[in-house]
């Protein structure tokens, strides 16, 4: 007597892993042409020739032109930042204009769109057979590590293929330092400092050593929390080595805190400018804190600033800071950068009828 075994169900937790990996495979086909499309529209882009038809400042050049133009567009119309449509406008063009190989495998499904960036990134500089075996290499080994471990290959494949040229690209790249700020929820946020390598490495060993010492004596708190603390104390309140560097400035924020609030009266939110809502327990502590203090009246309907309508070009000094203090960030839609590193100019061009007034 024979007795028929019934076929094994498919584990459906493995059955949803192989689907997102299927899934996944779709989506580096998918951003393989759209690497290809974003390229079309720079292409298209150049042939149309813009020029700068701005009524003042200085002239950009053609080639800014059409940089800004593009990014900003791809923005607006996938709702990225312009730093996220900036970086996929130069991925995809150096993927479509210098890697083909790389291309080829995010078209095949077997290279993500990670891995691409990675090597897009670092492909900066190299030229002729030394890109060939750079885009080769990169993308048979991108098949087989995750993105954290192609990028460390890549900066080793790259300093491989043109050694001699290392303090020329070391230059060039700690040109580009920065610090940006990252809000995050709850009242917190990333600071974040892009800088050569020994400084960071230097910094952090400083601040866990310091940590370590408090530690060691009986501080509760832990590494984690000391090395943040003891770092963000050295911030607040060190002084610069730096030659020529003014001493004594210390941190400053602007808190705005609505009236009935302060009061305890009322429920609206206090605002940190550059951040967004913060606590009352925090905001109530900055106020006790203030050094100084304005007044800024406001209509209760619209939160527009009250105050007079001047009928210059250039607004007042006054202006300037009322409309950072009400506009944390630029007010380009999708833009992100912080009111005190944004232009200040008229929404409505002054020369076909803007006001110089806060609205405007």
């Amino acid at each position: 007597m024979f007795t028929t075994i019934p076929p094994l169900e498919p584990d459906p937790y493995v059955v949803a892993l192989e689907e997102v990996a299927a899934l996944d495979q779709q989506i580096a086909v998918l951003s393989a042409a759209r690497a290809e499309r974003v390229t079309d529209a720079r292409n298209h882009l150049h042939q149309q020739a813009p020029t700068d038809r701005s009524t003042g400042g200085p002239v950009w050049s053609r080639a800014r032109v059409e940089r800004v133009e593009l990014v900003t567009e791809l923005a607006q119309l996938t709702r990225r930042t312009e730093y996220r449509a900036a970086t996929l406008v130069d991925t995809s063009t150096v993927l479509v204009d210098r890697l083909p190989a790389t291309l080829a495998a995010v078209a095949a499904g077997v290279v993500s769109w990670e891995h691409a960036e990675v090597i897009a990134k670092h492909a900066d500089g190299l030229q002729g057979e030394a890109l060939v075996s750079y885009d080769t290499r990169l993308a048979a080994l991108a098949v087989e590590v995750n993105p954290k471990q192609l990028d460390r290959t890549a900066r080793a494949q790259v300093e491989l293929s043109q050694p001699s040229t290392a303090v020329e690209r070391a230059e060039k790249a700690a040109a580009t330092r920065r610090i940006y700020v990252d809000p995050a929820a709850d009242g917190m946020a990333y600071l974040t400092l892009f800088a050569p390598a020994p400084e960071i490495h230097a910094i952090t060993d400083r601040a866990t050593r310091l940590a370590a010492g408090l530690r060691a004596s009986g501080d509760p708190r832990s590494m984690g929390h000391l090395k943040l603390d003891v770092l963000t104390d050295l911030l607040l309140n060190g002084e610069t080595s730096i030659p020529g560097a003014t001493r004594g400035i210390r941190g400053r924020v602007h808190v705005m805190v609505p009236a009935m609030t302060l009061l305890g009266v009322g429920q609206e939110a206090a605002i940190l400018r550059g951040y967004g809502p913060i606590d009352p327990a925090t905001a109530a502590q900055l106020t006790a804190e203030a050094t100084s203090w304005r007044r800024i009246l406001t209509d209760p309907v619209t939160g527009r600033i009250l105050t007079t309508d001047p009928r210059d070009y250039r607004p007042t000094a006054r202006m300037i800071d009322h409309a950072r203090l009400v506009h944390p960030t630029c007010v380009f839609p999708g833009c992100t950068v912080p009111s005190e590193q944004a232009d200040i100019d008229h929404t409505e061009d002054h020369a076909f009828g803007g006001n110089t007034i806060p609205e405007n």
